[in-house]
Order: structure tokens, then C-alpha cells, then sequence
């Protein structure tokens, strides 16, 4: 787990924590890592996570709050809000009623509560390259984004600030590691015969964020209540996207991938065709141009509010080592724990995540 420097020597989290979306990768990270520490972790969503020890209320936040929550807010100090529609693709209505009317809903649930908001770095104008970001770069104006679950987003962190002014929202780009499907799986699931084909061969420099270095900021912000507003989360250092999948293949002892490189313009005509297709048979796009925008284009984040506000000493996850270290290194093997064996590209349908 990466490091963070707390402001007391209680030894560990005091403070009863709800969180939201525990069923989901980031959600389940948190929740996880919070019981560990002896904290108790109350479950809020619509599934279950099953976590020993986490109690857990079922609640569509679409919803208005049931008098389950209602009862059990004043035994909460502080909120962790990771439940969201994560998908490139759906209706305004859904990720409206998910990501933005939820979001309201939950500091409804809980208006006395220490409150962590989970974004995005789709909040930042998707038109640009992103060269070091900095926090008050967004949100825009909502008539700036190109899709729902960008504007979603935006508008949810324009609803958490008006509500709860002295929220903490974190901006992760390109979450990873155990239990991840949506994002480096879901990429090297489109490889043929060793070879995967990437709008403008992957060669732009990226932000990555092992799901350590955000439950460390998570952890960090539960116990550093006074730090508010936006903060970029990410790996200290940021990736060639190429470089980053084979040293993700490498760790987990895979064949190593050939890059071939398509045309960005061919690549935005291709997804937009795609897109078509799939309005008019109401099934999902192979590709989106939301997916082509973020791999042609730089997406590099400032992080200095991460390490000198937050105090986390984020790790660099996927950090290549020479060929002949692969196979030795267990360490950064279990570091990096990347469920491998028990993914089937055959079954990858990439659906929306409702965490």
C-alpha cells in the first residue's frame, strides 16, 4: 500500500465510514481496506458486497432515502461515495439519475457526515490534450462535453460543492489492479494473434492509478477532515499506454504484444460508425470516441495536491524493470495483484458499471 502521513498516532481509523458502491472494484478496495484496520464499514448500494464484517443496507440512491439509512446516519461520520454509472456509453437519463440525482440523494442521506466524493478525470474538457492538469482546470460548463457520463460527472461534483463546500472530491485517470475489468483487461481483450491495433499506436504519455495509491488518498482524506475540494489522483509518474499493457503482460508472465498503429481520423470515423451502428440495433458500440479521444490524445495529471495537501506518497504500479527481472520479482508481482488466470476474453462484454 502506498504511503501517507496521518496528522495523529491513534493507530488507525476511529470514525464509522458508509460507503457507497462497495459491490464495485473501487468501492470493494475501500471498503476492504477500511475493515482491515478495524474500521467499521457499513455497506450502502444496491448489491451486497459480501465483506466479512461489513454490514451492508440495500438502496437504489436513484431512489429517495429509505428509513433504513435515515436510521443509521447519525452512527456515520464520514461517507465514501464510489457508487456511479462508469461507461462510455448509456442515455443522459441513466447517468443523470445514477451519477448526479444519487449523488444528491446520498449527502441527503448523511448532511453531517465527513463526505468523499469519487470522480473523474472525465470532468477535464475531453476536446484537449491534458499536459499536467491541474485541479481547477474543471468542471466546465456542461454544453463543453461530448457525452453522458462526462457531464454526469461534472454536474455531480458542481451538486457535491453547492451542498457540501468542504468535500473532498478525488480525480483518479485509468484506475487498475485487482479486480479490474473495464480498463486494461477490456484493452488487451481486442488483441488478435498477438498483435493489438491502437489509435495512434498508443504511443501518447498517460496518467495510470493503481487502486492502492486512491485507497491511500481515500484513507488519507478520512483522516486529514480539514482537506477540501478537488484532488488528482494518480501514479506518481505517468505511462506510454503501449509500454504500460506489455509490462502489465510481463508481470503477470503473459506473451508480450506487437503494436500496430491506426490513424487517428480513421479511428474517429470508425468509432462514430460503430456508435451509429448500435443506436439503431440498441446494442453497445465495439468502440466509442470517447475511448479513441483519451488514447490519442495526452491525458497527464498535476499531482501535487495529492502528495503536499493529502500527504500520500503515491507507487509507481507499473514501473517496467529489465527483461530478466520479470519472471524473479514476487514481490512487485503481489504488488501489483492482478487477477490474470481468472479472466476469459471470450466472456468480456465491457457492461456499464454500477458500482
Amino acid at each position: 500500500m502506498p504511503a501517507f502521513r496521518v496528522g495523529n498516532e491513534r493507530g488507525g481509523l476511529s470514525m464509522a465510514v458508509a460507503v457507497t458502491g462497495a459491490s464495485g472494484f473501487i468501492g470493494g478496495a475501500v471498503a476492504r481496506a477500511l475493515q482491515s484496520r478495524g474500521t467499521p464499514v457499513l455497506s450502502v448500494g444496491r448489491t451486497d458486497p459480501r465483506i466479512p464484517g461489513v454490514r451492508h443496507i440495500e438502496w437504489d440512491i436513484t431512489s429517495s432515502v429509505p428509513l433504513s439509512v435515515n436510521t443509521m446516519a447519525g452512527r456515520v461520520e464520514s461517507v465514501v461515495h464510489a457508487a456511479a454509472l462508469v461507461h462510455d456509453w448509456g442515455s443522459e437519463a441513466e447517468f443523470q439519475a445514477v451519477n448526479v440525482t444519487g449523488t444528491r440523494h446520498v449527502l441527503d442521506a448523511f448532511p453531517r457526515a465527513r463526505f468523499i466524493h469519487l470522480s473523474s478525470s472525465a470532468v477535464y474538457d475531453p476536446y484537449v490534450h491534458h499536459v499536467d492538469v491541474h485541479e481547477e482546470a474543471a468542471p466546465l460548463d456542461e454544453s463543453r462535453y461530448a457525452i453522458a457520463y462526462e457531464r454526469s460527472k461534472a454536474l455531480a461534483e458542481v451538486v457535491v460543492k453547492r451542498v457540501r463546500p468542504d468535500a473532498l472530491v478525488l480525480r483518479p485517470h485509468g484506475v487498475y489492479g485487482a479486480g479490474d475489468r473495464p480498463l486494461l483487461p477490456s484493452l488487451l481483450a481486442t488483441a488478435r494473434k498477438g498483435k493489438l491495433r491502437l489509435p495512434g499506436g498508443g504511443r501518447r504519455r498517460t496518467t495510470l492509478t493503481h487502486i492502492d495509491n486512491l485507497v491511500a488518498a481515500v484513507l488519507a482524506g478520512l483522516e486529514r477532515p480539514d482537506v477540501k475540494g478537488a484532488v488528482n489522483v494518480g501514479d506518481p509518474e505517468p505511462y506510454v499506454l503501449r509500454e504500460a499493457l506489455n509490462t502489465y503482460l510481463a508481470r503477470v508472465g503473459a506473451d508480450l504484444l506487437e503494436f500496430d498503429s491506426m490513424a487517428t481520423d480513421l479511428a474517429l470515423v470508425s468509432a462514430w460508425a460503430s456508435e451509429k451502428r448500435a443506436r439503431f440495433s440498441k446494442s453497445r458500440p465495439v468502440t466509442t470516441r470517447f475511448a479513441v479521444r483519451n488514447i490519442v490524445r495526452d491525458r497527464t495529471y498535476h499531482l501535487g495536491r495529492l502528495q503536499e495537501v493529502l500527504g500520500v506518497v503515491p507507487v509507481q504500479g507499473l514501473s517496467p524493470l529489465p527483461e530478466d527481472q520479470f519472471a524473479d520479482d514476487e514481490n512487485l508481482t503481489q504488488r501489483i495483484e492482478l487477477d490474470w488466470e481468472s479472466f476469459d476474453p471470450s466472456t468480456m462484454e465491457n457492461p456499464p458499471v454500477k458500482e
